[in-house]
C-alpha cells in the first residue's frame, strides 16, 4: 500500500510536474505569442493612424493648392474681363488682402511689369520654360525658389489674355503650417518631396535642406542601403502610398508617404521614430515578460499569475484602445469630415467619428447601433446603401446630392472610399465631407460669369450705339466750324453756323452728362442733397421750359397740380432732372399735334413726409410689352425703327429710375404701341419745419461791354485754351483779368495784392502744384484783409454733387460748371460781389 501510495504520489508529482511544466511551457509560448501579437497590433494600428494622418494632411494640402489654383484662375478671369488698369489694380489689392498669397505681379510677353515690382528678386529665379508651361496649361506652379530674404517660396503663374502672366507666391512654411507643424503628438514631422526625392519643403523642425538637396542622400548618409533607398525613391516617383522604416541618427524611423498635388508629382512624407510608435507596446511587452517569468518561477501561483497577466494585458489593451480613441476623437473634433471604418465580416461600422451629429445630423451611436428613424429613412437609406455597396479594389471618390431631413437642407457630400488591412482583417474607410458650400460657390461663380458676360455684351451694344450718337453732334460741330471758316465774309452765315455749333455742343454735353450720371450710379457714388425748395416754383419752371417745345410741334401741354404742401425738402437738381427727362421723352416720342400732360397729386401724409404722385402721360407712339422689360435697364436701348431718328444715350430712363430709387420712391409704366405712355412716380418728400425764405425774382440779364466795368478778377487756370476763353469772355464785358497757372501762383498773387485790388477769384480745381481746394483754403486763412470776404468761384469740369459740396467745404462761395454759361457766371459774380461790397 505504501509502495502503491508512494507510486501514486510519484505519479501525482510527475503528473503535477508535467502539468506545471506544460503550463509553464504553454504560458511561456502563449506569452511569446502574445508579445509578438501585441507588438504587431500596436505597430500596425499606430502606423495606420499615422498613414491616415498623412493622408488627411496630404488631402488638406492638395485642397489648399487646388483652391489657390482655382482662386488665381478666377482672379485671372476677372482681370481679363476688366478693361481698365485701375480696376485691375483694385482687384489685385483686394485679392492680396483676402488671401495669404503675396507678390502679385502682371508681366507681359516682353517681360515688362504691368502691375507689381518689375525687378522682383523672386521673378529673377523663374525656371527656364516656366512661362511657356503657364501659357500652355493656363496655370503652373514651381518648385520652391529663394526670395530676397533667403526664404523659400512657391511661385504660381496664371495665364492672362494678351500674352500676359499673373505671378504670385506663398512661403513654403505656410504650406507646412496649414496642415500642422507636428505629427503624432509632437513626435513626428513632415517633408514635401519632389521628383527623385528632391526636398521641396523641409520640415519646420529639422531644416535638412541646408545640407541635403534630396532625401536619398540623407538616407544613404545615415547608413541605409542604397538598394532600399532607390526602391523608396522609385515608389515616390510612381505616386505610390505606403510606409517604410529607415535609420536616421542611429534610430529607426517610420516613413509614411502619400501623393500630394499630383500635377507636380509631389509626395508628403511623415517621419516618426519607431520608439515613439511602440513605446506603449514596449510597456505591455515588458509586463508580459515579467509575468511569464513569475509563472515559470512560481508554479504554485501559475493559474493566479496567469489570471493576473490576462487581466493586466486586457487593462493595458483598454488603455491603448482609449489612447487610440482619444486620437480619433481629437481628429474628429478638428475636422469637417466624418470617418466611418467598416469591417468585412458584417459590413457594419466599427467606428464612426463623433462629428457625424454636427455634420450629418445623425449621432454616431445611431450608426453603430444600426438604428434608423422613420423620418430619416430617405437620407439614411441612401447613405446606408452607399456603405453597403461592394468595396472597390482601390481608393475612389464620389459625390452625392441628397436632401437631409434631419438638417432640413440639400447637401452635396464628397465620399472618399479607401479599403485597407488592419492587421489581417479587411477594413474600409469612408470619409464623408459636406461640400455643399463649395458646390454652391462654384454655381455662384458660374452664374456670376454668365451675368458678367451678359453685362459686357449689353455694354458693347450700348457703346456701339453711343459711338453713333456722339459722333452725330460732333460731326455738326466739326462741319459747321469748317463752313464758318470758309464763310468769314458772310456774317449771317457765320452766325448761323455758330448757333448750330452751340446747339450740337449742348446736345453732346447732354450725352456726356448722361454717361457720367450712369457711371456714378453704377459705382455707388451717387449723392443726394436735402435743401428747402418750393414745389410750385419748380413745376412752373418746368412748364416754362417745356411749353415752347410743345408749341413748336403743335402739341398740347397740360399741367394739373393738386397739392396742399408746397414748401418741401429735397434735391431740386435731381427732381428737375427726373421730371425734365420724362417730359422731354413725352415730347420727343409724341407726334406733331399730339398731347402731353403732367399731373401732380398729394396722396397722403405719413408723419412729416407727404406722399406725392407725379404722372407724365402722352398719346404718342407707345412702348411694346417686350421693350417695357428692358426700358429701365442700363446700356439697353429699344430697337424700334420709329425712334431711330431720335437721338439719345438710352440712359435717361435708367438714370431716372435709379434717382427715384435713391430717393426712396418708385416708378411704374403703362403703355401700348400706338396708344401712348404714362409714367407714374411716387415720392415721399419731407415738409420744411419753418417758413421757406422768399427767393428774389431773378431779373432778366442783358450783358454789354460795361457789365464788368471797373472789376478785376484773379483767374487760376492751368489749361491755356480755357484761360483764353475765360479772359476773352470777361474782358469783352469790361472786366480786367489776371491769370495764374496753378493754385500756388494764385495764392501768392492774392496775398501780395493790396486790399480791394481783386474783386473775385475764379478758381479751377484740378491744377498742378496746388489744386483749387487747397488754394481756396489757404486764401481763407492767409490773414489778408479780404481773406474772408472776397468771392471765390469754382469754375471746373468736376460737376457732381459731391464736387459742389467739396467746393463749399474748401471755402468757395459758388460753383460754375464747365462749359461756362456766361449769363449764370454774371449772375453769381454780381450776387457775391454785391454781398462782399
Amino acid at each position: 500500500m505504501k509502495q502503491a501510495n508512494q507510486k501514486r504520489h510519484r505519479y501525482r508529482n510527475t503528473a503535477l510536474f508535467v502539468v506545471i511544466a506544460a503550463s509553464c511551457i504553454g504560458a511561456f509560448l502563449i506569452g511569446i505569442e502574445a508579445i509578438r501579437s501585441i507588438r504587431s497590433n500596436v505597430r500596425s494600428t499606430t502606423v495606420q493612424v499615422i498613414r491616415e494622418i498623412t493622408n488627411s494632411k496630404s488631402q488638406m494640402l492638395t485642397a489648399i493648392l487646388n483652391d489657390t489654383e482655382r482662386d488665381l484662375r478666377s482672379l485671372a478671369a476677372s482681370l481679363d474681363a476688366t478693361m481698365e488698369l485701375s480696376s485691375a489694380a483694385v482687384l489685385l489689392e483686394r485679392f492680396e488682402k483676402d488671401h495669404t498669397i503675396s507678390g502679385l505681379t502682371i508681366i507681359d510677353h516682353g517681360g515688362k511689369a504691368l502691375y507689381g515690382p518689375e525687378n522682383a528678386y523672386l521673378l529673377k529665379g523663374i525656371p527656364e520654360g516656366f512661362a511657356a508651361e503657364v501659357e500652355a496649361d493656363g496655370f503652373q506652379m514651381s518648385d520652391p525658389l529663394i526670395d530676397e530674404n533667403g526664404d523659400r517660396r512657391v511661385l504660381f503663374g496664371t495665364a492672362l489674355a494678351g500674352d500676359r502672366i499673373l505671378y504670385a507666391s506663398i512661403p513654403t512654411d505656410s504650406m507646412q503650417k496649414a496642415c500642422g507643424e507636428t505629427t503624432y503628438l509632437g513626435e513626428g514631422y513632415s517633408y514635401i518631396l519632389g521628383k527623385d526625392g528632391k526636398i521641396v519643403v523641409p520640415p519646420l523642425r529639422y531644416n535638412y535642406e541646408q545640407v541635403y538637396e534630396d532625401i536619398g542622400n540623407l538616407l544613404i548618409y545615415a547608413d541605409n542601403s542604397s538598394e532600399r533607398v532607390q526602391a523608396f525613391i522609385r515608389a515616390l516617383n510612381s505616386g505610390a502610398t505606403g510606409s517604410v522604416v529607415f535609420q536616421i541618427d542611429g534610430q529607426e524611423q517610420l516613413f509614411c508617404f502619400e501623393p500630394v498635388y499630383e500635377k507636380r508629382g509631389w509626395q508628403l512624407v511623415t517621419v516618426v521614430a519607431l520608439n515613439a510608435v511602440e513605446k506603449d507596446g514596449a510597456q505591455i511587452i515588458s509586463t508580459a515578460v515579467a509575468m511569464a517569468t513569475v509563472i515559470i518561477g512560481v508554479v504554485v501561483t501559475a493559474l493566479a499569475a496567469g489570471s493576473f497577466l490576462y487581466w493586466s494585458m486586457r487593462r493595458k489593451q483598454q488603455e491603448n484602445d482609449r489612447f487610440l480613441l482619444d486620437i480619433y476623437q481629437a481628429i474628429s473634433e478638428n475636422t469637417d469630415t466624418v470617418i466611418f471604418i467598416l469591417n468585412a465580416r458584417s459590413a457594419a461600422p466599427d467606428y464612426v467619428f463623433e462629428n457625424s451629429g454636427r455634420i450629418l445630423g445623425i449621432p454616431a451611436e445611431e450608426f453603430l447601433k444600426q438604428e434608423q428613424q422613420e423620418q430619416d429613412s430617405a437620407f439614411r437609406s441612401k447613405l446606408q446603401a452607399i456603405l453597403e455597396e461592394p468595396w472597390p479594389s482601390e481608393g475612389c471618390t464620389r459625390e452625392v446630392h441628397t436632401y437631409n431631413e434631419r438638417l432640413h437642407r440639400d447637401m452635396w457630400l464628397k465620399i472618399l472610399i479607401c479599403p485597407f488591412l488592419l492587421g489581417d482583417e479587411k477594413k474600409c474607410l469612408y470619409a464623408v465631407t459636406d461640400v455643399t458650400q463649395e458646390h454652391n460657390d462654384r454655381e455662384k461663380i458660374a452664374a456670376a460669369v454668365v451675368v458678367a458676360e451678359q453685362a459686357n455684351a449689353a455694354k458693347s451694344n450700348f457703346f456701339s450705339s453711343m459711338s453713333h450718337d456722339m459722333r452725330t453732334p460732333m460731326n455738326g460741330i466739326v462741319g459747321m466750324t469748317t463752313i464758318a471758316k470758309r464763310s468769314l465774309g458772310d456774317q449771317d452765315r457765320v452766325l448761323d453756323c455758330l448757333n448750330k455749333i452751340d446747339f450740337s455742343s449742348r446736345h453732346l454735353l447732354g450725352l456726356i452728362n448722361d454717361v457720367l450720371d450712369m457711371s456714378k450710379i453704377e459705382s455707388g457714388k451717387l449723392a443726394l442733397v436735402c435743401e428747402p425748395f418750393d414745389l410750385g416754383e419748380l413745376l412752373l419752371g418746368l412748364e416754362a421750359i417745356l411749353r415752347p417745345q410743345c408749341e413748336s410741334k403743335g402739341q398740347t401741354l397740360t399741367f394739373t397740380v393738386n397739392i396742399r404742401h408746397l414748401r418741401l425738402m429735397g434735391d431740386t437738381l435731381r427732381l428737375n432732372q427726373i421730371f425734365m427727362n420724362l417730359l422731354s421723352n413725352a415730347v420727343k416720342f409724341t407726334q406733331e399735334g399730339g398731347a402731353v400732360s403732367f399731373t401732380a397729386q398729394e396722396l397722403e401724409q405719413r408723419g412729416n413726409s407727404p406722399t406725392f404722385r407725379f404722372t407724365v402721360a402722352d398719346n404718342g407712339i407707345g412702348i411694346a410689352q417686350e421693350a417695357q422689360q428692358i426700358i429701365f435697364t442700363p446700356f439697353e436701348r429699344v430697337s424700334n425703327t420709329a425712334v431711330h431718328q431720335i437721338e439719345g444715350t438710352g440712359l435717361g430712363l435708367a438714370i431716372t429710375k435709379n434717382l427715384i430709387t435713391a430717393m426712396g420712391g418708385q416708378i411704374t409704366l403703362k403703355s401700348a404701341p400706338g396708344q401712348g405712355s404714362a409714367f407714374t412716380v411716387d415720392l415721399d418728400l419731407p415738409m420744411q419745419e419753418g417758413e421757406l425764405p422768399v427767393a428774389p425774382v431773378a431779373e432778366a440779364v442783358t450783358l454789354d461791354e460795361t457789365s464788368f466795368a471797373g472789376r478785376r478778377f484773379l483767374l487760376a487756370e492751368d489749361n491755356a485754351i480755357n484761360q483764353e476763353i475765360a479772359v476773352e469772355l470777361l474782358t469783352a464785358y469790361g472786366a480786367k483779368v489776371e491769370t495764374r497757372n496753378d493754385g500756388k501762383q494764385a495764392l501768392l498773387a492774392f496775398t501780395a495784392s493790396a486790399e480791394g485790388y481783386y474783386d473775385a477769384v475764379l478758381m479751377d480745381i484740378q491744377m498742378p502744384v496746388m489744386n483749387g481746394y487747397e488754394a481756396a483754403r489757404r486764401i481763407r486763412t492767409c490773414g489778408h484783409p479780404q481773406a474772408q470776404s472776397i468771392p471765390i468761384i469754382a469754375m471746373t469740369a468736376n460737376v457732381f454733387t459731391e464736387d459742389v459740396l467739396a467746393a463749399r467745404n474748401a471755402g468757395m462761395d459758388a460753383h460754375i460748371a464747365k462749359p461756362i454759361d456766361l449769363t449764370k457766371l454774371y449772375q453769381v459774380l454780381k450776387e457775391k460781389m454785391d454781398a462782399a461790397d
